[in-house]
């Protein structure tokens, strides 16, 4: 079975295709080069959210360091692009040089035409959220905002032309634990996925195929212009970065997911 991944550079991806690279050999990588982990602050903000905002970020490059250090490329030929050259002719040409049987994602922009073409079949990507309720963007903190930290999780899903809406192959959630919080629960859903991503490929490499289940049209594609500084707020001010201990000890309302899972 011949691997090639698409992917982004932060530790979170290079971590989950590292995972997989100690079972399974990498043909190819095509890695995005993904924006700083510490973005700017909007101009004009109120001090609050200001505030929250290099909180939010900080504590996110703090959990990732935690749980993932300093990951190195996979050891295999690489291609590096931008979000603009992406799915270009060339990243055709790449992918095809290496004839790959399956190819992964996680972590880039969009693959999209001439890219998406070109690639096998059985493309599958990594999204972290449980789709179809949460698809898009920033799909780990909206199960936060709305108070139900047990739907932050991922989803193994085949890559069709629109966003997070392929079919699904397996779903992932970690398990919570009162001192999580938010970017723990994003930082463990990756760990945890990429785990299960060698059992998914073992299974794969052992019956050419995967049993899946098509996704219904229910619930939100968040954009990212959905998020807002100011949505910190809930998180930081209201609940103090303590949601899953609450909804652990029965304070917030009891929401378990329903998932698709091949074990």
């Amino acid at each position: 079975m011949k691997l090639f991944w698409i992917g982004g550079s932060h530790p979170r991806h290079l971590y989950y295709i590292n995972t997989i690279c100690k079972q399974f050999q990498l043909a190819g990588a095509l890695i995005e080069i993904r924006e700083n982990l510490l973005p700017q602050p909007p101009d004009g903000l109120e001090e609050i959210d200001h505030q929250n905002f290099v909180l939010h970020f900080a504590n996110r490059e703090k959990a990732e360091k935690k749980y993932f250090g300093e990951q190195p490329f996979p050891d295999c030929p690489i291609r590096e692009v931008s979000h603009d050259t992406l799915n270009t002719s060339e990243s055709v040409d790449f992918v095809r040089s290496h004839d790959p049987d399956l190819v992964l994602v996680f972590g880039s922009g969009m693959v999209r035409e001439p890219l998406f073409s070109a690639l096998p079949g059985g493309a599958v990507n990594l999204h972290l959220g449980l789709s179809p309720r949460y698809r898009g963007a920033a799909t780990l903190f909206w199960p936060f905002y709305f108070l139900e930290p047990a739907y932050a999780g991922s989803t193994f899903h085949y890559i069709v032309s629109e966003p997070d809406a392929g079919e699904i192959i397996h779903q992932v959630v970690p398990a919570l634990d009162a001192a999580d919080g938010i970017h723990d629960v994003a930082c463990k859903t990756v760990a945890e996925s990429a785990n299960q991503a060698v059992e998914l490929l073992k299974i794969f490499d052992a019956k050419g195929k995967w049993e899946t289940r098509r996704q219904k049209a229910t619930g939100k594609n968040f954009l990212a212009g959905d998020f807002m500084p100011q949505h910190l707020r809930m998180i930081y001010n209201v609940y103090s970065d303590d949601i899953a201990r609450q909804y652990l000890e029965g304070r917030l309302p009891r929401r378990e997911p329903k998932m698709y899972r091949q074990f």
